[in-house]
């Protein structure tokens, strides 16, 4: 029967089950591509001084006292126990260098899943024996695809202050730049996102308040001029560059008797303007 949705068109390939597989791997990349610009996102706040991508994991965030070791797993069905077998081996090697001091700090490991657990991993997660260091992290609900991911993305970046970029497009340049990095282009041949690289990453810029210009040593009003302050939640007012509206401003506000900003937004593009104001 008819369920009222609309087909997607595939493309007419020779082979439809071998383009299933090369979906599916690029959609592995694609999720594990926005996890990192989420990664990116929570960096400053989580204290994260460092994020490798393709290093001995996925994904490894490097704190000042701990490194935590991410394996996305991407499934159409449940996560099942064989999916995480050779996860938890790296695992051991990973856990084994920084026990005997190869590596400094703790660690800790995270399997980030796109679905649930089916039900024996699930009972194994909760029991008595499953290692204290190791996480399971799915989303809630039934199973996500990478335009949730992208969704929660633009969720964090529209909270950036100062932001210059939409948060859809800061989000898509981050999987971008992560997918760079996971192939070791230069300039990300270390693999690696540094703290003090994240303003520039995100495109923050913070334009400073500025005192208002000075008002001509003899200002002269023009005839119908408009009071600045009306009560107006918002009010546009145009005139031709030489017409006077920076004159104007500068000596209406040396007699109004509220506070007034200055903010100069000559430089600050479109879409930054609303977050900059």
């Amino acid at each position: 029967g008819m369920t009222g949705q609309k087909e997607e068109a595939k493309p007419n390939v020779l082979d439809p089950r071998q383009l299933v597989r090369i979906e599916a791997v690029h959609r592995g990349f694609l999720y594990q591509h926005l996890y990192l610009a989420n990664c990116l996102l929570r960096a400053g706040s989580a204290g994260v001084d460092k994020i490798v991508l393709e290093g001995d994991e996925d994904v490894e965030l490097h704190r000042a006292t701990d490194c935590l070791y991410v394996q996305v797993k991407t499934s159409q069905g449940t996560l099942e126990v064989g999916d995480i077998t050779g996860a938890f081996e790296r695992f051991s090697a990973i856990r084994a260098e920084h026990t005997n001091g190869a590596r400094t700090g703790a660690a800790r490991f995270v399997i980030a899943s796109n679905v649930a657990p089916a039900p024996k991993l699930a009972g194994m997660i909760v029991s008595a024996d499953w290692p204290e260091d190791i996480e399971v992290h799915w989303p809630d609900g039934p199973a996500v695809d990478e335009n949730v991911a992208a969704a929660a993305c633009g969720t964090l970046a529209a909270e950036l202050p100062f932001a210059m970029l939409r948060p859809d497009t800061l989000t898509w340049k981050l999987a971008g730049a992560a997918m760079l990095a996971a192939s070791g282009t230069p300039p990300r041949g270390d693999h690696a996102f540094h703290r003090d690289e994240l303003p520039a990453l995100f495109e923050q810029l913070v334009v400073q308040m500025q005192d208002f210009p000075a008002p001509p040593a003899i200002y002269r009003a023009q005839i119908g001029e408009l009071p600045l302050s009306t009560g107006n939640r918002i009010r546009v007012l145009s005139g031709l560059s030489g017409a006077g509206k920076t004159a104007w401003v500068a000596e209406a506000v040396t007699h109004l008797a509220t506070p007034a900003v200055y903010l100069d937004v000559g430089e600050t593009p479109g879409p930054a303007l609303a977050s900059a104001v």
